[in-house]
């Protein structure tokens, strides 16, 4: 069930004991909502995904790039929790992954580390961002991205507090602060959270699995 507030997106936790059932087959569950995103982890990929449904047995993600059944996955937790499991069903963009052994929900769910607030899953990535601090712009190189923001190479006028403005080709442009400068890179926050389906299919396009178009880059390789 996604509960739709006009602004964020709702998992719902399942009181079931069994894997989430892909969407016409499920009936009869018990349900209440929390927001919830996550990071699915293959040996040849990683993306963010949408977790909508969560039991102790498995989850249902709404997935941004091509995954099949039978896949290997690590699913990272925002709370930072991790479970490995196998994806045995994939419909309509989302997918239904079982884990090797029970969770506690409540769990992977809570903060962890003294948070008030669970730290948005991050990629690694290969990208580029045209920062601005004051009139001062420089190109620098994005080495990881979340929701919330980017660690990039350190630039020249990067000093924790400032204020900066973050454009990266194919994101919307973001208001944003410097958090921590330190060993040649610096953690800039978004004033405002890139909404998760904008970063996960710009993600994947910079690591090559989809095209500008959301076609699977192996369905665009075998064309030619």
């Amino acid at each position: 069930m996604q509960v739709d507030t006009g602004l964020t997106e709702f998992t719902t936790i399942s009181l079931s004991e069994k894997p989430p059932q892909s969407i016409d087959r499920r009936s009869g569950q018990r349900y209440m909502s929390v927001l919830q995103a996550g990071k699915l982890v293959t040996d040849t990929m990683q993306e963010l995904c949408l977790i909508r449904n969560i039991s102790s047995r498995g989850v249902m993600t709404e997935v941004f790039a091509p995954i099949e059944t039978d896949t290997r996955v690590q699913i990272e937790f925002k709370a930072g929790a991790l479970a490995s499991g196998t994806v045995r069903w994939v419909q309509d963009g989302r997918a239904g992954i079982e884990f090797d052994e029970v969770i506690d929900v409540h769990e992977v769910l809570a903060p962890h580390n003294g948070r008030m607030a669970p730290r948005a899953p991050r990629l690694n990535i290969d990208g580029m961002a045209k920062v601005r601090i004051g009139d001062a712009y420089e190109r620098l190189q994005v080495l990881d991205i979340s929701q919330g923001g980017i660690k990039v190479q350190c630039g020249r006028y990067m000093e924790p507090g400032l204020d900066a403005v973050v454009e990266i080709e194919g994101l919307p442009v973001r208001a944003s602060v410097i958090r921590w400068v330190g060993n040649k890179y610096a953690g800039i926050s978004f004033n405002r959270i890139m909404p998760l389906d904008q970063v996960a299919f710009w993600a994947a396009q910079q690591s090559g699995h989809i095209n500008d178009a959301g076609i699977p880059g192996n369905a665009v390789a075998a064309r030619h």
